[in-house]
């Protein structure tokens, strides 16, 4: 040991810095760090550049990130202390986005090897500082000690190619990247700009609708609000364009474009900790992006975003969200699909950072002791309420899809598929073409309706039929008869009694159970449903038997469609499945 050295240094500045570059940040978590004080140095506008170029192993990658913005610039000394770690002039600051002084620092680093700063107020001219990563690890291992020059006057490069700011600001560039080349973050530079932009349009959203603004090459960001509550929206503009683009159908009217589609306000209730309170909100998005049950997976979902959204909570301090997550149990329940239309936001100032677990790197927040169980009883509360209300909605809808399409709409389509590949029926059915339409008129009217004001919907219905080879219908008709079927011109017309004891007790239960979400179940109904389905069939099976025995000889009389029904049947299970 050598006694003559006093001490050695706490911290090995390269090394440790270069360690810290795994720090966790995703590129727009990253890239809101210097953004926040973009914000706070009061810009308007912030711009943000991906460049691409090839390394020189030939893979395209990301080599250089530029942020600008039109702020109040920063002085000498500011800009000395800049991109020194810990140093904030809002440091630990209740008031401010920032507060720790190492955000933007580890952030760049998490990515690039240098930081080039440029900044000047009102009446200064541009100053210059920077850190190289290299540079300092080369310099220590030499007996160097490592720090910051003072900043330079210097001229923004030209080669930068950058739209200066005509007054104030600063511009922060990040080189030397070396951890965003191409299917390493994502499968390409477009596909990572696009997930930013989605990102960062949803982190900086209250100040995007207050309206600063925000691009990313060249493209302005368009506020995403989890809660659907804002106007002028990504899920405004996407609803807009989706009803005005849609085919004009019954009931259907186009509407205008940038219309706002807001959501229903649940709940809102502000929750007193130590004099200081956090705001719940809790939403449920509008009509038009519910629809009905089965749609929150399909194009237009995934447009919205809505599978994103299943279960998070959106956690925001002054007015930016630091986190938007899965709070393990805090639902009270497991997440399920239909939260997937329910927005949940909690706000709060800095005063409760202690409470949100906030950490100098924004990621990881979540509610603790006292302020959890408070927020989760919330939740678990008016969570409920606003599934009961999705559960009407797609109730309303539903029904209305009976009263138009018939019970069994959804099956059919899936089994007019299946039909393609089964062998051609050789029932004849009526002959004469009049019959043919009676037939299928009078269906018609079984299922929409005989009144006058009826009778487009009826034609409608009857155009549908044309498409199907088969058609099943849940009608009113006297007499203890279960189905009836008829054939008409290759399709096969099946009604089913809905007087018959079978479907009161039997189909319609487990219908209605059916269409319900798997949360509004009671296990003690599900077994219930389950134990009298398996009972009705096996009736089912046993009346159809003892039908058979009526005949003298059923072998000769049913053998032939015993076997062709035990076929069909196989056939189509094996090609229609989870479409109720």
């Amino acid at each position: 040991m050598n006694t003559t050295i006093k001490a050695i240094p706490m911290v090995l500045a390269g090394q440790a810095l270069n360690s810290l570059r795994d720090s966790g940040y995703d590129l727009a978590t990253a890239l809101g760090e210097p953004v926040d004080n973009s914000l706070e140095a009061n810009a308007n506008l912030v711009q943000i550049r991906l460049d691409q170029s090839t390394n020189d192993r030939g893979k395209k990658h990301i080599h250089q990130i530029v942020i600008a913005d039109d702020g109040d610039g920063m002085n000498e000394d500011t800009l000395w202390h800049y991109l020194q770690l810990g140093y904030s002039s809002r440091y630990m600051s209740k008031k401010t986005i920032g507060k720790y002084g190492v955000g933007a620092k580890l952030a760049a680093l998490n990515f690039a090897r240098r930081i080039d700063v440029w900044s000047r107020t009102a009446d200064g001219p541009w100053r210059h500082v920077y850190f190289d990563l290299d540079e300092v690890r080369q310099g220590e291992q030499g007996g160097e000690v490592p720090g910051i020059a003072q900043p330079e006057e210097m001229e923004v490069p030209a080669e930068l190619k950058l739209k200066l700011p005509s007054s104030s600001g600063t511009i922060v560039v990040w080189s030397k990247v070396d951890r965003l080349e191409d299917g390493r973050r994502a499968p390409d530079a477009n596909e990572l700009r696009l997930e930013v932009e989605k990102e960062l349009s949803r982190i900086f959203r209250y100040f995007l609708h207050g309206g600063r603004r925000i691009t990313v090459n060249e493209t302005d960001l368009v506020l995403f609000d989890p809660l659907m509550s804002m106007d002028q929206s990504w899920a405004d503009q996407v609803l807009s364009d989706h009803y005005s683009n849609a085919k004009a159908t019954k009931g259907a009217k186009k509407k205008p474009r940038e219309e706002h589609f807001g959501s229903k306000l649940i709940w809102e209730e502000p929750v007193k900790i130590e004099g200081h309170e956090a705001l719940v909100r809790i939403t449920l998005y509008p009509r038009e992006v519910l629809r009905k049950r089965g749609t929150g997976g399909d194009k237009l979902a995934k447009k919205l975003r809505l599978p994103e959204n299943e279960g998070k909570i959106s956690f925001v301090r002054l007015d930016r969200e630091v986190s938007y997550t899965n709070v393990p149990r805090i639902f009270g329940r497991a997440v399920q699909e239909p939260d997937r239309f329910i927005g949940i936001e909690v706000s709060f100032t800095p005063e409760l950072d202690d409470y949100f677990g906030i950490r100098n790197v924004k990621r990881g927040v979540e509610p603790h002791g006292e302020l959890r169980e408070r927020i989760r009883t919330i939740i678990k509360k008016y969570v409920t309420t606003a599934r009961k209300e999705i559960d009407e909605v797609w109730g309303a809808a539903a029904r209305d899809t009976l009263s138009t399409q018939g019970e069994h709409a959804s099956i059919l389509d899936a089994a007019k598929n299946a039909g393609r590949t089964l062998p051609s029926g050789r029932a004849k059915g009526p002959e004469s073409q009049e019959e043919k339409d009676q037939l299928l008129d009078d269906l018609a009217r079984d299922v929409v309706g005989s009144d006058v004001d009826k009778e487009k919907e009826r034609l409608e219905y009857i155009e549908r039929l044309k498409e199907l080879p088969f058609v099943v219908e849940s009608v009113d008709f006297p007499g203890t008869q279960f189905v009836d079927i008829q054939h008409v011109a290759g399709k096969v017309l099946i009604r089913l009694n809905t007087r018959h004891r079978f479907y009161r007790e039997m189909w319609a239960p487990v219908r209605e159970i059916a269409s319900l979400d798997a949360g509004s179940v009671s296990g003690a109904d599900a077994v219930k449903a389950a134990r009298r389905t398996i009972e009705a069939l096996t009736l089912m099976m046993i009346a159809f038997g003892k039908a058979e025995s009526m005949h003298e000889d059923p072998q000769e009389q049913y053998g032939e469609l015993r076997s062709y029904w035990g076929q069909f049947l196989s056939s189509l299970m094996g090609k229609v499945k989870d479409i109720v």
